[in-house]
């Protein structure tokens, strides 16, 4: 592929043989017809392989692979750019042993070869490139839809010309303000070069003809930030019957959050349902929604860990973990002075009265055991009866019916082998003291030896260790009884 301005490869091969020097690097300025700036810096390093010419209609040979990588590099994400400014060594495979062009003997000096391995190096993967002459790199893209393109330079974009009958290709490397360098090759001149020129000239340097840049992936600039993001306040909350949420706030003083990742894992079975969600990051704040149904439906003891990334690879690590269960209901129905059975109500809610006077004289809960080995036991503390000899269960009578005694005070457990898995609170509204704190798990609520009656009642079960619904100092209270 030649370039259109052959003289100045004429004019650096001149300036060579007249300065007496071994081939180097040379600066040369020159001015384009429309007075930009252009500065070329030739490595002019000579060629050590053969390498022949490539005219229109040739074309190296290829495997057929670079195909099966266009999914990938389309969705390259950001990533760190380092540019090339000097010339790649003979014992880099992308230039040379991996390179489609050098393999059918179109290696460098060529500007196709080193385009073509240029963007193998920059994405570390095949690049999804024409293997034809440079004037063919833009339509073979374009027609195929490959990579996104237009007329802005950004790095690591492959620049297109066709203002000759080869055309010419190279890379953005750099930029500064309103001006870019480019690195390149070209047949009959150096195997390496730069180029710097005013954006907005494209069309009057090299061959001439700009079609635009190609661009095969976003890239940050590198600057040397070596400072991780930093992590803080993580929480899992939203805890339903389908999963929970994890978040965290992230912030990165450097360039900026790339990504936030939540692997996640069960204590069932070590780390076999290890899965790495991304999290979606809302101004400062990461979160994903973790489903049990992707990890086998599994309940207990879930690990997950918070990688934050910036955009130069920099990462920060923190942990936490949630004990999560299916929600256990319970339900639960009291009879009432001069009402009679109320009703059933669900967790949460209060049954009975308050306000009105009314004593409970009895009462039946029942658990929705969701497939667990748990079921419940009550026993009360009745009028001129005291506590009852026998624990009631599983939606059975505990109290009197037809007696018109008051119950004062209740206990509640939760039974079977998974009963540990599981805290059940409960507290009642009583005589004279109105509602008193929550119990749990088998401890007193209410009054013994007061002679005050219970009025009304509520009951929640969660997960084991969760924070209890309210206060728990006042829950019960004796006289001796």
């Amino acid at each position: 592929m030649k370039r259109g301005a052959d003289n100045r490869a004429w004019l650096c091969f001149v300036l060579i043989l007249v300065m007496g020097i071994l081939p180097g690097s040379v600066l040369a300025e020159e001015n384009d017809n429309s007075g930009s700036d252009v500065a070329i810096n030739t490595a002019n390093v000579e060629a050590v392989v053969e390498s022949r010419e490539m005219l229109p209609g040739d074309f190296a040979t290829d495997d057929g692979s670079q195909e099966q990588n266009i999914e990938s590099n389309s969705l390259k994400t950001a990533s760190v750019f380092t540019s090339r400014l000097s010339a790649p060594s003979t014992d880099n495979d992308y230039y040379y042993e991996k390179n489609i062009f050098y393999q059918s003997g179109y290696g460098m000096p060529n500007c196709t070869a080193y385009a073509w391995g240029r963007a193998y190096e920059i994405l570390g993967s095949k690049p999804s490139l024409s293997n034809g002459n440079a004037n063919q790199f833009w339509d073979y893209n374009l027609s195929r839809n490959i990579y996104s393109y237009g007329s802005t330079p950004k790095l690591g974009a492959i620049v297109c010309w066709d203002g000759s009958s080869c055309g010419h290709v190279a890379v953005v490397e750099a930029i500064s303000g309103n001006t870019v360098t480019i690195s390149e090759s070209a047949w009959s001149g150096a195997l390496f070069y730069t180029t710097t020129y005013t954006i907005g000239s494209e069309d009057e340097i090299s061959v001439g003809g700009f079609q635009g840049y190609i661009y095969i992936g976003e890239f940050s600039e590198d600057t040397g930030d070596t400072t991780p993001p930093a992590i803080s306040n993580p929480q899992i909350t939203d805890i339903d019957d389908e999963g929970f949420t994890v978040s965290c706030q992230v912030s990165d003083v450097g360039s900026g959050i790339n990504r936030v990742m939540f692997p996640t894992w069960t204590d069932e079975g070590g780390q076999n349902d290890l899965i790495w969600y991304t999290g979606t990051v809302n101004g400062n704040t990461a979160t994903y929604r973790v489903l049990y149904s992707d990890h086998n439906n599994e309940r207990g003891t879930y690990t997950i860990h918070i990688y934050a990334y910036d955009q130069f690879g920099n990462a920060a690590c923190t942990g936490l973990g949630a004990v999560v269960e299916k929600k256990i209901g319970c339900s639960y129905q009291t009879h009432i002075q001069d009402i009679g059975w109320q009703g059933w109500k669900q967790a949460g809610e209060i049954s009975g009265t308050y306000g009105l006077s009314k004593r409970l004289e009895a009462i039946e809960i029942q658990v929705d055991n969701k497939g667990y080995d748990l079921g419940i036991a009550y026993q009360t503390h009745v009028e001129n009866i005291g506590w009852q000899d026998y624990w009631a269960d599983n939606g059975n009578i505990s109290g009197t019916s037809g007696a018109s005694l008051r119950l004062e005070a209740i206990n509640i457990k939760l039974t079977g082998k998974d009963a540990g898995r599981f805290d059940i609170y409960y507290r009642v509204h009583t005589q004279n003291i109105g509602w008193q704190d929550w119990a749990k798990n088998g401890a007193s609520s209410g009054t013994t030896g007061f002679a005050y009656r219970l009025e009304a009642i509520e009951i929640q079960i969660v997960p084991a260790g969760s924070p209890a619904p309210g206060a728990t100092i006042n829950a019960f209270t004796s006289n001796g009884v």
